[in-house]
């Protein structure tokens, strides 16, 4: 009985797990952004507007990554989202926006957490290349 290696073929570009993470930042990002975009909240202003244009943008960046096949390229994208997650999800609580603290453990969870791990393996397959 055969099992499938654990480690990632070096003609592998990411193993399973990391695709499912940049997936949920794909889907889920673009999706609020979108989501905002077409039904704007009632205060919809410049600082709205720039918190779409700057998700779409961080999505755009980790298709052209993932296109490009680039690790280097995908550790910076994820990087930045994980920089703007937090800072987010710091800002509800600095700026007591207390409708939008319900939403800071998915975006830890499903955003921050996996972005955080795959940061740490794109990192360790950089330095073995």
């Amino acid at each position: 009985m055969t099992t499938a290696p654990s480690k990632t073929s070096p003609d592998q570009f990411l193993p399973k797990w990391l695709w499912i993470v940049v997936g949920l930042q794909v889907v889920i990002v673009s999706g609020f952004a979108l989501a905002t975009l077409f039904n704007p909240p009632p205060d919809f202003n410049y600082t709205t507007m720039a918190y779409v244009t700057r998700n779409l943008a961080a999505v755009l960046v980790i298709v052209v990554a993932v296109l490009l096949r680039s690790h280097a390229a995908l550790f910076a994208a994820l990087a930045a989202r994980g920089i703007t997650d937090v800072v987010d999800a710091t800002t509800v609580f600095t700026m007591n926006a207390t409708e939008l603290e319900s939403v800071v453990p998915m975006v830890v969870a499903l955003l921050i957490l996996p972005a955080l791990a795959g940061l740490i393996y794109l990192w360790r397959r950089m330095k073995r290349a």
